[in-house]
């Protein structure tokens, strides 16, 4: 048989086990030592340990080390065939780096939170060659999610809450498509809004997320949160009454482009709205629609499921091509209570008539001042003005296409 015919993944190749020690509780090495890896000897399947020192080690050893990472896989592909005659040849270097194209799967089990994949995704897409992710086929990276983390947004939308229900998905579950939500920046200082926007050469990537980018309270309630980490989730509850308390208005404006569906409260339901919908992964010069703010709260998404019980975006996939807009302008203490708890119940926050929701592929922010952007937790400073405008897009672009969750 020849190297493309081969099954995609190898039994002896170790899956990654990614322990962030310091997550959410600190009961990471304990899990690790008496569940993970006792049910992974079990199944038979081998694992190599990576454990972090320190945030951002899972980025920096991923963007080192993924390239020989898929030699060593491929190798392990080759060498699992060799009795079912492929050719020794494959076992070249620059062979194995290309057979590396034919969506090879590797493995990655995260003992963490959603900070720790976040880590994982951008050191793999920094460490990758563009060859790897802008042809039709790639590598596929494929997450195991224990959730021990703090935050652990993809495992609560996908219904993982315990250690027990991560190993029986690492055993039994299907790869989910995790879609990325690709962050840009203005490369060009003369580019502004009505330039050509189908330009992409004009944006500059920032960093991927595969959970949630947000500006004003949800922002500064997430950077407030960090001084009471010792505390849990309880943190962010913590945070946001201090933050309402002197609840500020952020002004911004947000910009639209492509095909935009918005959450009719009247009808129940999504409807198109804005200019005809055009092509799924392009933008026009015009925005299809503008949200002029200040805004209370704004977020865009590609989780249901924030923590367990707090559904802010309910209607979002961790799988399909469009992030979910949560969005609430200018409105008071007692108004953006009445929304956050309706978000603890199932939703009920979108029936609110100051909230905002939608469907959409790609939109721009723009603000007046400096101002600070939440993306999965991290922080960005932002610029004033087009020159600092950011641009958000999900939707078919390889690179948004490489990472699965079993679920």
């Amino acid at each position: 048989r020849s190297f493309e015919e081969m099954s995609p993944a190898s039994d002896k190749f170790p899956v990654l086990v990614v322990l962030n020690p310091n997550a959410g509780r600190k009961e990471g090495r304990m899990q690790y030592d008496q569940v993970v890896k006792p049910c992974l000897d079990s199944f038979g399947s081998p694992s190599r340990l990576i454990e972090t020192t320190s945030p951002g080690y899972a980025q920096s050893y991923f963007k080192d080390n993924i390239q020989q990472i898929l030699i060593e896989l491929c190798q392990s592909l080759a060498e699992a065939s060799n009795d079912s005659g492929v050719d020794n040849n494959v076992a070249a270097p620059s062979a194995i780096l290309s057979a590396a194209l034919i969506a090879v799967t590797l493995r990655i089990m995260v003992i963490g939170g959603d900070g720790t994949v976040h880590e994982i995704i951008n050191g793999i897409l920094q460490g990758l060659p563009s060859a790897f992710i802008s042809g039709p086929v790639g590598p596929k990276i494929e997450f195991s999610i224990v959730p021990l983390g703090t935050g652990n947004a993809i495992a609560t939308s996908l219904g993982i809450d315990t250690v027990p229900s991560a190993i029986n998905r690492f055993t039994d579950g299907t790869p989910t498509p995790l879609r990325l939500i690709k962050v840009s920046t203005r490369s060009n200082d003369n580019s502004y809004p009505g330039s050509d926007q189908t330009n992409l050469s004009d944006w500059k990537d920032l960093v991927y997320t595969a959970v949630v980018n947000s500006f004003g309270l949800h922002c500064a309630t997430v950077h407030e949160s960090e001084s009471y980490r010792i505390l849990g989730n309880t943190r962010f509850k913590m945070a946001a009454l201090k933050n309402i308390l002197f609840l500020k208005q952020y002004k911004a404006r947000i910009d639209f482009f492509g095909p935009v569906q918005r959450y009719d409260r009247t009808l129940r339901e999504l409807v198109t709205v804005g200019n005809d919908p055009v092509e799924e992964h392009s933008s026009t010069a015009n925005p299809s629609l503008t949200l002029s703010g200040p805004f209370t709260y704004l977020m865009f998404s590609k989780q249901a499921s924030l923590e367990p019980g707090f559904k802010p975006t309910p209607l979002a996939s961790t799988s399909d091509d469009w992030m979910d807009v949560l969005a609430v302008q200018n409105v008071g203490r007692s108004q953006i209570l009445r929304v956050l708890d309706g978000a603890t119940k199932d939703g009920q926050h979108m029936d609110h008539e100051s909230v905002d929701y939608f469907k959409t592929k790609i939109i721009e922010l723009e603000t007046p001042s400096r101002g600070r952007l939440c993306v999965d937790g991290e922080f960005l400073d932002i610029e004033a003005g087009p020159q600092g405008r950011i641009r958000f897009e999900v939707g078919q672009h390889p690179s948004l296409q490489l990472f699965y969750v079993r679920s």
